[in-house]
């Protein structure tokens, strides 16, 4: 080794001590930095669940009361339909025949109310019906209306006919009884004259002028006389009897004509209402065979796909996620988070069955907690039922028709902001409480 070499080995190394320094400062540095960091700046909890996604208060069962044949079948499974449009049309042919049914029955019934009306009313023709038919039955009503004119014009002929007998009878009676009024008025004069000669014959007798067989021929004549004027008499009051039965015959005839219209059109109008309430019934059926969607939604879980399928009275034909009523997913916490999550609080959520890197989170709030624990049949953990209801303002990288019931979210439920220090420190500062107040 030379003097020289020796000489620089004697000198000190400045340029490393500087090395080093600057190193321990920077360490320093970063170790300040990094504890300042970890006692003041926040981080965001979050509860971490997995959950489905589902509609607020159900998917909407569509069913049919009566059933039917599907004569059309406009959507199917996964169209997104309005709420009023049509989503399955049934064939009509039953309940059309029995809505026309009823139509034609019900204007029978006003046809015969309108006669049995001018029957009550003793009117000389039908009075119009103001309510007209519907234009499909109104040739059919025309001729119900002039079946039951020609009816009340029958009736009414008869009516007049039996009348006119009464009163033909009531005339008769009363020319007997002129008659027999004249006849006894004759017998009165007879028996008058037959009165004066029997006075006369009494006092001729008395003085022997007159025999007695002409005194006895004028008491038969008396006699015979009066017997005239007692059955002229029964038979003047037989005669004003008929005459007062006729009459009361015709004023029985009139009142039971409008007593009899009056029964049959309470009949009639009490059928009339009835198939007036089933012709509503019948109208809903028919209006029922169309059956519109009765909310905005997506149409899911379709049973039927073609038509002429049969469908039976009561049974699902599909279901509709509602759009308007918002979404919700259905999640489960565990009981050890439970202290840590409230309603109200905000989640994030990510679609797992889209690409996360692609597919922006969705802003969700929780909005309900189950208030008790439940037992997962399966598995026989215990969970907590959690609702996130998914905000209406979907990020633009997220379209409603991905939404699906049924599609698996993993839910980032907010707890709050705290330091990372405070994260190192939790467990810790958790095993120090348990251990300091058990026994």
């Amino acid at each position: 080794m030379t003097t020289q070499s020796l000489a620089w080995d004697r000198q000190p190394r400045t340029d490393i001590r500087r090395v080093a320094l600057t190193g321990y400062v920077a360490i320093a540095v970063l170790a300040g930095g990094f504890g300042y960091w970890a006692v003041s700046a926040p981080l965001s909890g979050a509860v971490i669940t997995q959950g489905t996604i589902s509609a607020t208060g159900g998917n909407i069962r569509i069913q049919h009361r009566e059933g039917g044949i599907i004569r059309e079948l406009p959507v199917h499974e996964g169209d997104r339909v309005q709420q009023g449009q049509d989503l399955v049309v049934l064939d009509p042919t039953a309940a059309q025949a029995e809505l026309n049914r009823l139509v034609r029955q019900s204007i029978a019934l006003r046809a015969s109310a309108a006669r049995l009306e001018a029957e009550r009313d003793g009117l000389d023709r039908m009075a119009p019906i103001t309510e007209a038919a519907p234009a499909p039955f109104q040739h059919d009503f025309e001729i119900l209306v002039r079946e039951q004119q020609k009816e009340f014009d029958a009736r009414l002929a008869r009516f007049r006919s039996e009348k006119s007998i009464l009163a033909q009878r009531v005339a008769m009676h009363r020319q007997s009884v002129v008659g027999l009024q004249a006849q006894q008025q004759a017998i009165q004069q007879q028996a008058d004259v037959v009165k004066n000669e029997l006075g006369i014959k009494t006092g001729l007798l008395d003085k022997g002028l007159t025999n007695r067989t002409e005194y006895s021929q004028l008491l038969r004549s008396e006699a015979d006389l009066v017997g005239q004027a007692g059955a002229l008499e029964a038979n003047l009051a037989t005669a004003n009897t008929q005459i007062v039965e006729a009459q009361e015959q015709i004023e029985r005839q009139t009142t039971q004509r409008v007593e009899e219209a009056l029964t049959k059109l309470d009949d009639v109008r009490a059928n009339l209402a009835d198939v007036e309430e089933q012709t509503m019934a019948a109208e809903a059926v028919l209006r029922r065979t169309t059956i519109k969607a009765p909310a905005a939604g997506i149409v899911v879980s379709s049973a039927y796909n073609s038509k002429g399928s049969v469908i039976a009275p009561g049974e699902k034909i599909m279901e509709i996620l509602p759009t308007a009523s918002g979404l919700v997913v259905d999640a489960r916490l565990r009981p050890k988070d439970l202290d840590q999550v409230r309603v109200g609080q905000p989640a994030k959520l990510r679609l797992s069955a889209l690409n996360a890197r692609l597919t922006p989170e969705v802003s969700a709030t929780v909005a309900q907690i189950s208030a008790d624990r439940l037992i997962d049949e399966a598995t026989h953990e215990p969970y907590f039922r959690a609702k996130l209801r998914i905000a209406a303002d979907l990020p633009s990288g997220v379209k409603p028709e991905q939404l699906y019931p049924g599609t698996p979210v993993e839910a980032f439920i907010n707890t709050g902001d705290r330091t990372f220090l405070e994260y190192l420190a939790r467990p810790m500062l958790d095993s120090f409480a348990r251990a300091f107040t058990e026994r």
